[in-house]
């Protein structure tokens, strides 16, 4: 019997004695080799040369560009995609080569990401879109408690099936491309491309614009995650509250790039609208759904309306997902007004900072916690004042009665009071804006965003722990 592995485990603990009784590592860092015998000092150099090899390597993947495939499956505009794009806009190319999957209109992208952003459509065959079109119809029907989840195990299986060939076009696309770091923009929601990338060993990263709520797949994969982006403090305990490990989530705000009023652009939008130079006007931007608070927004500005003959206000943004109930509901509202006269719709607009750019005051309402709420810092960075939502994360971004108002949007006469006190303050309109436009500028730059973000990759990348959440 071969008793040779025997002999140098033997050769080798008396050989670390001696190495530790004779004052242990050198100053390089490297066993004294010359104290080990025979071929347990081959087995030790060749320790050592891989070990200075493998920190070598370390520091080159620290150096070299990082491939990063940001995936977004909204398919109505939002504030994720806007993030996308400002965030490939600001990175350094030559640190990180990043492209976008998304599911919108290709010429809609290209308004966002410009000429040369690097985007691909790819799109599920059957949408989270779909899917709340279902649950929409399942509300109205009889006996819904029992036929609910049923429905929902169905639909589970049928989308599981039929969204096979965005998973393979995903999975190819990160193959081809040598991706290093899948950065999935909707949180786990979009789980197909979460698991393409577990399943191809790449290393992904969970970005929460939104509230978690992790099913049983959602907690699998969120256990399989290198790491977490926060979009608030909010949305960071909510993470944790899901079992998320507090260390692996990073808060990082929406960025905002710098936005310049164009007074001749504002000029031309108030004569396609009609309103003259006098007139003070006040608006909501976003898309237009239930938890945005656009009714609690029309009923507040009708009271504004009615003791401000010269004011006008404006809803900015269109449906959500091809959803025209609460658009037609809203104008129902404005008609029982009878304020048509004095409301605009303008539906989506792909210029928006022209319409800041005729504002006085901006209102943010929504009725459920806001997870960030980019309209507020988009407002902020062009010097308006805005009257935001204490629900959620605005509460971060405004300090109230400093550089903005915060109120219960629930509460439509102290909503209503707030927007007619900035407006017919202007020396409080100027003075807040300005304090508005410098934080948001120093605070939430997109540069300093994209130079954290590659920090949060190359995290990613160095990342070798497998995490478990807590439940």
């Amino acid at each position: 019997m071969d008793r040779s592995g025997e002999r140098d485990g033997r050769q080798w603990a008396a050989a670390w004695r001696r190495f530790r009784s004779n004052g242990g590592i050198d100053l390089a860092g490297n066993p004294p080799l010359r104290r080990i015998p025979g071929r347990v000092q081959e087995i030790a150099a060749s320790a050592v040369k891989e070990s200075t090899l493998s920190a070598a390597t370390t520091s080159m993947a620290q150096k070299r560009k990082i491939r990063v495939l940001i995936i977004d499956q909204a398919t109505a505009f939002g504030g994720s995609i806007v993030v996308a794009a400002r965030l490939q806009r600001a990175l350094d190319p030559s640190k990180v080569e990043s492209q976008v999957i998304s599911e919108m209109d290709p010429e809609l992208l290209r308004s966002q990401f410009g000429e040369w952003g690097k985007f691909k459509v790819i799109r599920h065959f059957f949408s989270y879109a779909d899917h709340a079109r279902i649950m929409r119809w399942l509300s109205r029907m009889p006996m819904r408690g029992l036929i609910t989840r049923p429905v929902m195990y169905v639909m589970f299986l049928f989308s599981t099936s039929v969204n096979a060939v965005y998973t393979w076009r995903v999975g190819l696309r990160i193959v081809r491309e040598k991706i290093d770091v899948v950065h999935l923009n909707n949180g786990l929601d979009n789980s197909e491309a979460a698991l393409v990338a577990w399943l191809l060993g790449r290393r992904f990263l969970v970005h929460a614009h939104g509230p978690s709520n992790f099913g049983i797949l959602r907690r699998f994969l969120a256990r399989r995650a290198h790491g977490f982006v926060a979009v608030s403090t909010h949305i960071k305990e909510g993470l944790v509250q899901e079992g998320i490990p507090e260390q692996l989530i990073e808060v990082m705000p929406n960025p905002v790039e710098v936005m310049m009023i164009d007074c001749p652009a504002a000029r031309a939008v108030r004569a396609r609208y009609g309103l003259r130079p006098e007139q003070q006007v006040f608006g909501i931007f976003g898309r237009i759904v239930g938890w945005k608070g656009h009714r609690e927004f029309v009923l507040a500005a009708s009271d504004v309306l009615r003791c401000m003959p010269e004011a006008v206000a404006v809803v900015v943004g269109d449906v959500s997902d091809g959803d025209r109930k609460l658009w037609d509901e809203l104008h129902d509202l404005v008609r029982q007004q009878k304020l048509e006269d004095r409301f605009i719709f303008t539906g989506y607009i792909a210029k928006v900072v022209e319409m800041y750019g005729i504002m006085d005051v901006v209102v943010h309402a929504s009725i459920r916690p806001e997870p960030f709420g980019l309209v507020i810092t988009e407002a902020m960075a062009c010097g308006i004042p805005v009257v935001a939502s204490n629900l959620g994360a605005p509460r971060e971004i405004i300090d109230d009665g400093k550089d903005g108002l915060i109120v219960d949007p629930k509460d439509t006469p102290a909503l209503a009071r707030a927007i007619q006190a900035l407006l017919t303050d202007e020396r409080l309109r100027s003075k807040m804006g300005d304090l508005a436009r410098r934080k948001v500028l120093a605070k939430y730059n997109a540069d300093e965003y994209a130079r954290r973000m590659e920090q949060v990759y190359r995290r990613v990348m160095r990342d070798n722990r497998v995490h478990r959440a807590r439940r």
